[in-house]
C-alpha cells in the first residue's frame, strides 16, 4: 500500500509546524527550567551535607574523648586513694597524740610546779604574758 503525499498549500505550510514548534519550546524550555531549579537544590543540600559532616565528630574525636575521660578517672582513683591514705595517717597520729592517763598526771603535776614558781618569783613580763594570754 502505498501513501499519497498531500499537498498542503503555503499558507497552511506556515501556519502549522510554527505554533507546534513554539510550543514544543516552551515546554523544553520548562522542563529545562524546572532540571535547572532541581539542580540548584541538590547542590545547596549537598554542600549543607558536606559542612555537617565536616563540623560533626569523627571516630578519632570520639577515641580521644574517652581516652582522655579514662585518664581523668584513673588520676581521680589515685587522688582518692592517696587521700584515703592520708586521712587514715592523720587519724592514726591523732589518736597517738591523745594522752594517756600517765601523761595527764604529768602535765597536771608540771602545772603546778610552774604555778608555784611562778608564785614565788614571778617577772612583771611574765605576768603580763600570762594574764594576757
Amino acid at each position: 500500500m502505498r501513501w499519497r503525499r498531500r499537498r498542503a498549500n503555503t499558507a497552511e505550510l506556515a501556519l502549522l509546524p510554527a505554533p507546534r514548534m513554539e510550543r514544543a519550546l516552551v515546554a523544553l524550555v520548562v522542563h529545562a527550567q524546572q532540571l535547572d531549579d532541581r539542580i540548584d537544590r541538590l547542590e545547596r543540600r549537598l554542600d549543607a551535607t558536606v559542612d555537617a559532616a565536616l563540623d560533626a565528630p569523627t571516630h578519632d574525636d570520639v577515641l580521644e574523648v574517652r581516652v582522655h575521660s579514662a585518664r581523668v578517672s584513673a588520676e581521680l582513683a589515685r587522688v582518692t586513694v592517696e587521700l584515703r591514705a592520708e586521712i587514715e595517717q592523720a587519724r592514726s597520729l591523732a589518736a597517738a597524740a591523745q594522752p594517756t592517763a600517765y601523761d595527764r598526771r604529768v602535765r597536771a603535776v608540771a602545772e603546778t610546779i610552774v604555778d608555784l614558781s611562778d608564785r614565788m618569783d614571778t617577772p612583771p613580763a611574765d605576768a603580763e604574758r600570762r594574764a594576757a594570754g
